[in-house]
């Protein structure tokens, strides 16, 4: 099945209506941090006067909207024992709450030939329960699968007790209709995120949204509605017909009535302008990755390969080489083996700060691996800025050495304001990466519009921490030669101008980074490397003369006043841009824009 648009669509645009869960459950580690309806972090300490927050229920709320909104049937899945499933039971509760749905309404399909589409969704349960024998990871999926499964049926089995209508169907078919259901579950339930980005939970649609295919290159994504949002969408754009292009065909299955009320509303809403008739597509991928990373976790999950115009192109899309491409001392050098090994030395130094917040050792491992790059076949390999594991590292960089900052002793506080040069740095540096990619391929604007606004955020509180000699104000931050305020503002956007805004961009932060790079990397031995973040050749220098330390003496103290200033406005202009992408992709009330604005309109900037 398709999703095609049923007018022409330009970017920005809301394509559903907001579309309520057919059944969700929290994560396992926020069950008791976060409402079990709407996914909002709770409020702390907990009022434990209030009879939806009960220390003994299962569940907790942010409200009694909430409350009351959360259905018994969703509440009896607390009832479920994961003893033999080696995964989240968030995937198990919600196909519990499936079965208990079909059991309640006597919705049995006829025989287990139906399984293979439930409620109009595909199930996937012959590829994902019949695997490959020469897959070891394949094989140990079906066990989980069918452990899982086992685990469901004896919970609702459990229930018969005090829900008499559940034991008067006892069909030998029971076990593989609830394998179907937790099939169905891992092959279309989509990841609900809380307002700062955190996954927390999953929730199921139905054929409205789970019907929606796949691109490498999709030209739609989707957004999460908290409880206060209206929505703004009341008609939806996209229809559904079948992969020929006809219109849909029937499927013979049972349907469910009365579904539960309440969970995280999700929109479907345009990144690219679509033609009416052309098919609709998300990605069910981190769209970060290279081809190959992209189609094992595509195999892996939903069993199948990718064939959407970015992966078939050969040679290799522009992105998808900066995202894999090494370069060796003879040039650039494409290699499994070296993947691999620098894979396993990046992912070890982000260990160390994951697991143990050893975050001193994870910045001096990967800014070696960085700069110095590997020994492989008697040849130094570097990763190129834009490979995948570069950005992984940047990421990592910029949260680490924010959090070395702010946990620094008192004995060590020179290195304090060389930390959060670091951090600011890494973060624009991940942005500006990351833009050239999105330039080629706009499919990216959501991580893109994430990196933005770090950046500018982190630029932003660096500029109003630092101590200014001079005992002027920050200025005004509207810019006198560009117009982004005033953008951002803006509730219409369409192609032309999303690609004249970032040319205003460019061209004014271009001017700006001269002023204040230098300032930001002095002492960092691989940032010290890059002279200009704009300009990818001094990675080709690096590359042709190897490691050449800074040495830079140390922290500049008596830094001038208009670096400061320099550095706030480097830092709106950040913000400015994230916010407008976040506009289009999220809408002006989305988490991520929401947070701009308020950033932008704090006490200590003037608008």
């Amino acid at each position: 099945m398709e999703m095609v648009a049923v007018e022409i669509i330009e970017v920005g645009e809301d394509l559903t209506p907001g579309l309520c869960p057919l059944a969700y459950s929290l994560h396992d580690s926020f069950l008791v941090t976060h409402c079990a309806t709407c996914f909002n972090p709770l409020p702390f300490p907990i009022d434990h006067n209030n009879n939806y927050n009960d220390d003994n229920a299962v569940y907790r709320y942010c409200s009694a909207q909430c409350s009351s909104s959360h259905s018994p049937i969703h509440i009896s899945s607390h009832h479920l024992s994961s003893s033999c499933y080696s995964g989240e039971t968030s995937d198990l509760r919600v196909a519990l709450v499936l079965l208990l749905q079909i059991k309640r309404q006597h919705a049995f399909p006829s025989s287990s030939s139906c399984y293979d589409r439930i409620i109009g969704l595909m199930t996937n349960r012959h590829k994902l329960l019949s695997p490959s024998s020469s897959s070891i990871n394949d094989n140990e999926f079906a066990t989980k699968i069918k452990n899982g499964a086992k685990a469901i049926a004896a919970a609702a089995s459990s229930m018969r007790i005090n829900s008499p209508v559940l034991a008067s169907h006892n069909s030998v078919d029971d076990l593989s209709l609830t394998e179907a259901l937790l099939c169905l579950v891992l092959t279309n339930a989509v990841e609900v995120q809380d307002p700062i980005g955190r996954l927390v939970g999953i929730a199921l649609y139905d054929t409205s949204f789970s019907w929606i295919n796949h691109s490498c290159s999709p030209n739609a994504c989707y957004r999460f509605l908290s409880p206060a949002m209206p929505d703004t969408q009341r008609q939806s754009l996209i229809t559904p017909v079948s992969s020929n292009g006809h219109e849909p065909v029937t499927y013979s299955d049972f349907r469910l009535t009365g579904l539960p009320g309440g969970g995280p509303r999700i929109v479907v809403r345009s990144i690219k302008p679509i033609n009416k008739g052309e098919q609709v597509t998300i990605s069910y991928a981190d769209l970060l990755q290279p081809k190959d990373v992209r189609q094992v976790e595509l195999w892996s999950k939903y069993r199948f390969n990718c064939q959407c115009l970015r992966c078939v192109k050969v040679p290799l899309s522009y992105v998808d080489q900066c995202l894999k491409e090494v370069w060796g001392s003879g040039g650039s050098l494409l290699h499994n083996a070296v993947q691999e090994s620098f894979t396993n030395c990046i992912d070890v130094a982000i260990d160390d700060y994951l697991s143990s917040n050893d975050a001193e050792s994870c910045c001096t491992k990967l800014e070696n691996a960085l700069l110095n790059g590997l020994c492989y076949e008697q040849h130094i390999i570097r990763l190129h800025p834009q490979n995948h594991l570069s950005l992984n590292a940047y990421t990592t960089l910029a949260s680490a050495y924010k959090f070395r900052a702010n946990s620094i002793q008192h004995e060590h506080a020179a290195n304090l304001n060389f930390y959060r040069l670091f951090s600011a740095a890494y973060s624009f540096l991940l942005a500006i990466l990351t833009h050239h990619l999105y330039l080629s391929e706009s499919s990216l604007i959501v991580s893109v519009s994430n990196f933005w606004i770090g950046a500018g955020e982190s630029l932003l509180n660096l500029a109003t921490m630092l101590e200014s000699d001079s005992s002027s104000d920050l200025p005004n931050s509207k810019c006198s030669k560009c117009h982004l305020i005033d953008t951002f503002e803006a509730y219409r956007y369409d192609h032309n101008m999303v690609l004249e805004i970032s040319k205003e961009f460019l061209n004014c932060i271009t001017d700006i980074i001269p002023k204040v790079w230098k300032f930001l990397v002095q002492g960092n031995d691989y940032l010290g490397v890059v002279k200009d973040p704009m300009n990818l050749r001094w990675f080709e220098i690096l590359n042709a003369v190897g490691n050449n330390k800074c040495n830079v003496a140390g922290f500049v103290e008596g830094y001038a006043s208009q670096e400061r200033v320099e550095l706030f406005g480097l830092g709106v202009h950040c913000l400015l841009y994230g916010g407008i992408l976040s506009n289009i992709f999220g809408g002006h009330d989305s988490p991520l824009s929401c947070n701009v604005r308020s950033l932008l309109y704090r006490g200590q900037v003037k608008l």
